[in-house]
């Protein structure tokens, strides 16, 4: 196994490691996440300057310890201004890069996801309409990470018995849409969200980042959440954000 690597990363987020060091978050094309040590990024006399900040894109040279990596090279790649001064914008961003960061194994290359995730922090920089939980952007974004992770929702027919019409409610343990028939004790699905759904699955990014906030996308991230949710045993830190 190389002991070097080198890797195209989003920074997704960063925690302090003694006095000077800090452990970033990545998450990378060629191994999915990772977490490395960045020495003496903390120094106000640091070499590493803003390069490894939260929803910087960079290539970075990775050496490989017992348990984590260490950055010894990091260059720039795309800076996103303008989402780091928006709220919306960067709720947007914070949901994207949780979710990858939470819903993949390390160490397995996640070309699709880091290309979705790209892509997403690109149309939050250019600016989010309306409040982040309710844009198709975020919708599509967190159905999107779900369906690269091999969880997809079930949204043409009833999981249970495999009726088309009358889809009612969504069972994230069971992985999507049951019918009224089958409901059980299923979160109620109004039609307007299950439409607002089955876009997030079948329209491209940059279709849902122009189309308008609705109540409706609201409801559509609430059951894209749970199904996240029952998946990981976690909940979306970033989207109690947006929610406030």
């Amino acid at each position: 196994m190389p002991r070097y690597e080198q890797v195209r990363v989003v920074v997704v987020g960063s925690r302090p490691l003694g006095e000077a060091d800090r452990i970033v978050v990545l998450f990378t094309r060629e191994l999915g996440r990772a977490d490395a040590v960045v020495k003496g990024v903390r120094k106000t006399s640091s070499r590493w300057g803003g390069r490894l900040e939260p929803f910087n894109v960079c290539d970075l040279v990775l050496f490989r310890g017992r348990s984590l990596f260490t950055v010894t090279s990091a260059q720039l790649v795309e800076l996103f201004t303008h989402l780091r001064e928006e709220r919306e914008a960067m709720t947007v961003a914070a949901v994207a890069c949780e979710a990858a960061a939470t819903l993949f194994a390390p160490g397995e290359p996640e070309p699709g996801a880091f290309g979705l995730l790209e892509d997403a922090l690109r149309l939050a920089d250019a600016g989010v309409r309306g409040p982040a939980a309710e844009t198709p952007l975020l919708l599509g974004a967190l159905v999107g990470m779900l369906t690269e992770a091999g969880l997809q929702p079930a949204l043409d027919g009833c999981v249970v018995c495999g009726a088309k019409e009358g889809l009612a409610g969504f069972a994230a343990g069971r992985g999507g849409a049951v019918c009224a028939r089958c409901l059980g004790d299923a979160a109620p699905l109004s039609p307007a969200a299950l439409a607002a759904l089955r876009a997030a699955v079948r329209r491209p990014l940059g279709e849902l980042a122009a189309a308008p906030p609705s109540a409706a996308v609201a409801e559509g991230v609430r059951h894209a959440h749970a199904l996240y949710s029952y998946h990981t045993g976690l909940r979306l830190r970033a989207l109690r954000f947006a929610r406030r």
